[in-house]
């Protein structure tokens, strides 16, 4: 295998790559079905419809999954694919989004950079939200059949994450009031996570905190920041109510200030409070068939905390603690990608998708703190080139 220019320059120089993946809201089917086309990934494909398997046989019948968790079908064919409604539903997308990331990352292992080598070469990984799970795996730093194995306990675990978040949040229908409320906005497709583009941490936190007070949202009606993506652009968890509520109470200023509020593709309030009853929902129905041997003791690289900013390699077993991470505790990807600029050996960034959505989210905080890194998202195909370039 030829070694590709990129990583012979960065292993002569003792340079660093930090690998990064995203996460909810970006579509993966059409990747997915691409990288499906890869030679290279058809032992990773068998064991992805194995495990996918052996979850459809246990949990095929449940509501959520009433128009089916048959990915080889939908990749085979992908007319015969669900809607993007149906796509976007937790249990599916959360192990969907699993799959395009780590099929990404295998096919640049397989292209030129053995896991060794690229282990080696790497400073720090990361993922936004659900991809700090994918990063752990990778950070294990296994290979083959080791490899293969810790990605079946994996995508078990990211179906039951996902799986048992929809259960908390089980209610996918807008009612005609919240519809036309959003209609009246000049909003679409309303959803319990929502993009507010435009206002600084402490503009939007003052916000929060006013309607919640003015309005009494308490309890289960409470609005939360649950992701702190870049320095001006965030995500509001709540019900679909709530965050009319906060839209409509906060438009005209928006509007005046051109500030953005998009609703995510999403169908549960992830990184909140609200999901605080999804762990012990996990740990007393699903956690007994998901095998997760896996300690922050094994990751043979840091793999940064996207709450606090910590090495989970300090950590006991990480099955809860990504759990909580992605779920419950909100995000500050700031932390989570802090040593790009910190450690000056890191002199690249690899996102391994799906779309490039946090590679640019990681650009917003170089752009702001005035960093030029090279930046390389394996999900663009020219960036790709690049990145297997010999």
């Amino acid at each position: 295998m030829t070694t590709p220019k990129l990583l012979s320059s960065f292993s002569s120089q003792s340079q660093k790559f930090f690998l990064q993946f995203g996460g909810q809201g970006s579509p993966y089917l059409k990747e997915l079905a691409k990288l499906y086309q890869e030679p290279e990934l058809k032992e990773f494909f068998d064991i992805s419809f194995q495990t996918t398997d052996q979850i459809a046989a246990r949990d095929g019948k449940n509501p959520f999954l009433n128009e089916g968790f048959n990915f080889k079908a939908w990749l085979e064919n992908p007319d015969s694919a669900p809607s993007e409604d149906y796509l976007a539903r937790a249990p599916i997308s959360v192990p969907g989004i699993f799959m395009t990331q780590i099929a990404n990352y295998v096919l640049v292992t397989k292209k030129g950079y053995p896991t060794p080598d690229l282990i080696k070469t790497t400073g720090g990984i990361s993922g936004h939200s659900q991809g700090v799970i994918a990063g752990a795996l990778v950070g294990l730093g296994k290979e083959g059949t080791d490899f293969l194995k810790a990605y079946s306990d994996f995508l078990k675990f990211v179906f039951y994450l996902g799986f048992n978040g929809q259960k908390v949040y089980p209610d996918f229908t807008i009612s005609t009031e919240i519809a036309q409320g959003n209609e009246a906005n000049g909003d679409k497709n309303p959803a319990p996570m929502a993009a507010v583009i435009g206002y600084s941490k402490d503009e939007l936190e003052d916000r929060v905190k006013q309607t919640n007070e003015s309005l009494g949202l308490t309890g289960q009606n409470t609005i939360y920041i649950s992701l702190y993506n870049t320095p001006d652009s965030m995500i509001l968890s709540a019900l679909p109510s709530s965050l009319l509520a906060f839209r409509s109470k906060w438009k005209a200023e928006m509007d005046e200030k051109k500030f953005k509020f998009v609703y995510l593709k999403t169908t549960a309030p992830f990184h909140c409070p609200f999901m605080n009853s999804s762990l012990p929902g996990f740990v007393k129905e699903d956690a007994e068939v998901v095998p997760f041997p896996y300690n922050g003791s094994d990751l043979k690289v840091p793999v940064y905390s996207i709450f606090d900013g910590h090495n989970l390699q300090k950590d006991g077993n990480l099955r809860d603690i990504l759990f909580k991470m992605v779920l419950i505790e909100p995000l500050y990807w700031d932390l989570a990608i802090a040593p790009i600029w910190n450690d000056a050996s890191i002199q690249a960034i690899i996102d391994f998708g799906p779309s490039v959505v946090s590679q640019r989210l990681t650009g917003g905080h170089l752009k702001a703190k005035n960093i030029e890194k090279q930046s390389l998202c394996a999900s663009n195909a020219k960036e790709l080139k690049a990145i297997l370039e010999v």
